[in-house]
């Protein structure tokens, strides 16, 4: 249910900032209340509250308690924060790859420790939808990034779980380059490995697990990039070498 929350959340985060671009609301009004927008969008006001910490944290509203909330930026509300990711290449990749290593570990570990049931059957459900798709010898994408949006929702913080929605069209550049490089069977083993970890409550063990995998892929990343340029520029990344991954077994389904 938590899960749910956040992913109604972050369209009504949408929906708001939609209206006050379109001069719905201007600088300085106050919007309706917490109540009145959840009705109107027809949501609960948990969903609403999530939303107007996120538009406070982008400087779009602000909340001044025992007032409300204002119109804090039409212009912030019309730009695009995820903009400069829709020129796809591999220097941007990479890009994405040194900010994953930054987010996704610390994520993994809120997620071990925040996840409810609920979080941790659909992230054990992705790795598996994913182990079994790519034996099969099919698209896998769907599972890979539903595996990290997963983790992402489960750490229960709806500014973070905002910020992973926006890269999407990144990662799946980035499962391009690591097939290109033989590396799926090590990420199905890793995601594998992660939601042991996370459904078994280890967060240290999950961070670890984590910034292993996006090791991996900044690895593979590197290596495309030497493939096909026909010269290699110094780009001051240090290569980390693989994990020795443990062998493992998945314990049933909560």
């Amino acid at each position: 249910m938590a899960s749910r929350t956040i992913q109604v959340s972050t369209s009504v985060t949408e929906e708001i900032k939609a209206r006050i671009a379109a001069g719905d609301w201007v600088v300085g009004q106050r919007l309706p209340s917490i109540s009145q927008l959840a009705q109107t969008l027809g949501v609960g006001t948990g969903s609403v509250r999530e939303a107007a910490k996120v538009l406070a944290s982008l400087g779009i509203i602000r909340i001044e308690h025992g007032r409300g909330m204002f119109v804090a930026s039409t212009q912030r509300a019309q730009l695009d924060p995820y903009e400069h990711f829709q020129d796809v290449g591999a220097g941007s990749v990479l890009a994405l790859c040194e900010a994953r290593r930054i987010l996704e570990p610390e994520l993994a570990a809120f997620a071990a420790e925040r996840g409810t049931d609920a979080d941790l059957r659909s992230i054990r459900e992705q790795a598996l939808a994913m182990e079994r798709l790519v034996g099969e010898g099919l698209d896998f994408s769907e599972p890979d990034l539903q595996f990290h949006r997963q983790i992402a929702l489960a750490a229960h913080n709806p500014v973070l779980a905002h910020m992973m929605d926006g890269v999407n069209d990144l990662l799946r550049e980035s499962q391009q380059i690591t097939r290109a490089q033989a590396m799926t069977h090590r990420a199905v083993r890793y995601h594998l490995l992660i939601a042991d970890a996370i459904c078994e409550h280890n967060p240290l063990q999950a961070r670890l697990l984590m910034l292993a995998h996006v090791n991996d892929a900044i690895n593979s990343v590197l290596a495309w990039q030497a493939n096909t340029h026909s010269e290699q520029r110094t780009i001051g990344h240090a290569n980390v070498s693989p994990m020795v991954l443990p062998q493992r077994s998945l314990t049933p389904a909560l």
